[in-house]
């Protein structure tokens, strides 16, 4: 349990003391973009020698200030870089972050710049910190994020990235790709949710059913839901149709995203 806790004076960093640690998260906001990075992003020391109920009286710059319970005063000096880095991507300077955690050397920077890029949708930045650190499935994520066709599909991608489905799904919605809504259901297995939209918008319930049969036969289950049962009446899936279904919704995407800059061009002109 933390019982004492300081942010730091210039940068948004947070210390504290918590049982026998001494803690200092150098990206708190880690907890909100990738929950598995944030023990990679932490500074921790053995608090044992500060005795009993030490508080922290304050964090200015890179050192920490503790009173013991006698009174008596500890200095702890954590690493300068981290401020360093927050400072390079306060003002968006992505490459001299990259160039800093190429000089340092730590896993740590690397794993801070990794949720700071995530965090500001700078996936170029986020591609090389999580290669730098091994995450290669995460690297491999943000390199399809990048390969989609719309601004829209980019940006649900991250927020899914971050664990935020809700929030992915209505802009989605919101952008009018409701295939793209369901489609991402359907890859988290959110069957019944795939469904509802796709019978709300009368489009993809072969797409969903399909997906959801394959589900099934892969683990050797039949189907036992009533409404996927109900759906499933008259319903002949041939893969074949919801495949060019799909590669018809990737079209229109792409060919809309293409021509919005077109009509973003023409009203300048006009103007």
């Amino acid at each position: 349990m933390v019982h004492t806790l300081a942010w730091n004076d210039t940068s948004n960093i947070l210390c504290g003391l918590q049982d026998t640690r001494f803690t200092v998260w150098y990206y708190p906001n880690t907890v909100y973009v990738d929950k598995d990075l944030l023990p990679k992003t932490l500074f921790e020391k053995d608090a044992s020698e500060f005795s009993k109920n030490p508080q922290i009286v304050q964090f200015v710059g890179n050192q920490v200030t503790i009173r013991r319970a006698d009174g008596s005063l500890i200095h702890i000096n954590i690493p300068p870089y981290p401020a360093i880095l927050h400072e390079y991507v306060s003002s968006s300077k992505w490459e001299d972050a990259v160039r800093l955690c190429r000089f340092v050397k730590d896993q740590t920077l690397w794993a801070c710049l990794a949720a700071m890029a995530v965090a500001n949708k700078d996936m170029t930045t986020a591609e090389i910190a999580y290669a730098s650190i091994g995450e290669i499935d995460k690297v491999q994520y943000i390199s399809s994020i990048k390969e989609l066709p719309s601004k829209e599909s980019k940006l649900a991608h991250i927020l899914l990235f971050s664990g935020n489905i809700q929030d992915a799904e209505t802009l989605l919605l919101q952008a009018g790709l409701v295939y793209q809504a369901i489609q991402v259901n359907i890859n988290l297995y959110n069957w019944e949710r795939a469904l509802d939209l796709a019978v709300k918008h009368k489009t993809h319930v072969d797409t969903v059913l399909a997906y959801r049969q394959k589900f099934l036969e892969d683990f050797g289950k039949k189907e036992t839901n009533k409404r996927f049962l109900q759906y499933a009446e008259g319903i002949e899936i041939d893969w074949n149709k919801v495949k060019a279904k799909i590669e018809m919704e990737i079209a229109k995407e792409r060919e809309r995203s293409a021509a919005i800059p077109a009509v973003r061009a023409s009203v300048t002109v006009q103007r």
